[in-house]
């Protein structure tokens, strides 16, 4: 399909974004893609943005998990004070400073700054190297967030909200989830091979 409001190599990101996301590591798609974005210019640190936008999703685990325990824990008559802490946490801060702070990561702030500041260490370049434009990594996070094996509603709200505020057209979004869309089709593409074999052997008696 043609997706004129992205630029090409945009579109092949997004493309990569979704088939290298820990939730979904489809290696077929993953190559198809890193070719298709080298070809159309891509540098080897651009490429490596998009595999560290993918790799730090696992944050959503706790930004879901964390609030339902926490909650869970009154219920139960469990809840604890947090332990009190002084260690520094500059990248936690400067997300806030930027206004980029999952509310939903207060509790395990709360709870763990220092495993939260490492864990969140890991990706703060992303924004701040200024590899990738901004507008761009959001529409990434955006394709990551909606993808069919993640669906991370609170994410793809937040990172709809920011792209719109940095310039982004309804267009431009639309076509990034018409392309999470066609991730989809890829269940032929694994599976079809599979049944004509299958019926190969079959026909043969294997």
């Amino acid at each position: 399909m043609d997706h004129s409001t992205l630029d090409p190599k945009l579109a092949a990101f997004v493309r990569l974004k979704i088939d290298v996301s820990a939730t979904h590591l489809y290696a077929p798609g993953v190559r198809r893609h890193i070719k298709t974005a080298i070809e159309l210019g891509a540098t080897r640190e651009e490429l490596l943005e998009v595999i560290k936008l993918s790799a730090v999703i696992g944050i959503h685990s706790c930004a879901t998990g964390v609030p339902i325990l926490a909650q869970e824990l009154v219920h139960a008559g469990r809840q604890s004070a947090p332990p009190e802490s002084t260690h520094p946490t500059p990248v936690c801060d400067g997300l806030r400073a930027q206004n980029q702070f999952n509310p939903l990561w207060e509790t395990l702030y709360n709870w763990d700054r220092v495993w939260l500041e490492k864990f969140l260490a890991m990706g703060a370049g992303i924004w701040r190297d200024n590899i990738l434009p901004p507008l761009w990594i959001e529409l990434l996070c955006i394709a990551g967030d909606a993808a069919l094996t993640h669906m991370y509603s609170p994410g793809t709200r937040r990172h709809i909200a920011t792209a719109l505020a940095l310039g982004a057209d309804r267009a431009q979004i639309d076509e990034v989830l018409r392309i999470v869309a066609e991730q989809g089709q890829e269940s032929y593409e694994f599976a079809l091979p599979i049944l004509e074999q299958e019926l190969r052997n079959q026909a043969v008696g294997v």
